[in-house]
């Protein structure tokens, strides 16, 4: 072959190379200025960390649940576990509601399986409480919001009540009769 004759193929690799690299490029750049205020809008009101539901693993266990300076609600579940997937709506409304009071974290068994056996998870879904590192409560099966509030109520600490001040008893004016 000449060398005109493979300038041409790779001058034909390359542009078709080009050609698709701009493309990719056009197509991601056709987004319109309203999609992107909407994308920088939902990171603006996007919850804060402690208002979601965490994932652990047998690696961050430790640090995310048992060194946990708040209550921990811990699910144990699993992807094939059709009840496990049914909690995931309470949980979450859970940590929106008890956000800065109380940390609502998932482990998956498939993935954590020695944490579930240190707990002795013997099915799913199975919700273990901890305070200070330590369990201090467990559930098994289904749960709706209010039993997973009812589970941990008994480890918040109370919320600070607003002191009012007293107002000091009126003073009754003498009687004009006397």
């Amino acid at each position: 072959m000449s060398d005109r004759s493979q300038r041409g193929k790779r001058f034909g690799k390359a542009t078709s190379g080009w050609i698709a690299a701009f493309a990719i490029a056009a197509l991601a750049a056709s987004g319109t200025s309203a999609e992107a205020t909407d994308i920088g809008a939902r990171r603006a009101t996007a919850s804060p960390a402690a208002a979601r539901v965490l994932s652990a693993s047998g690696f961050s266990f430790a640090r995310t649940v048992l060194r946990a300076d708040l209550p921990v609600v811990v699910d144990f579940w699993a992807p094939w576990c059709i009840p496990c997937r049914e909690l995931e709506a309470p949980l979450a409304e859970l940590a929106a509601k008890f956000a800065g009071r109380a940390r609502v974290v998932r482990v998956n068994v498939e993935w954590s399986s020695r944490v579930a056996q240190r707990y002795d998870v013997q099915s799913l879904p199975t919700i273990l409480v901890f305070k200070g590192g330590e369990l201090v409560s467990r559930s098994t099966g289904g749960a709706s919001e209010q039993d997973l509030e009812d589970l941990l109520a008994g480890q918040l600490a109370p919320t600070p009540m607003l002191v009012t001040a007293v107002a000091p008893a009126a003073v009754t004016a003498p009687a004009a009769g006397r």
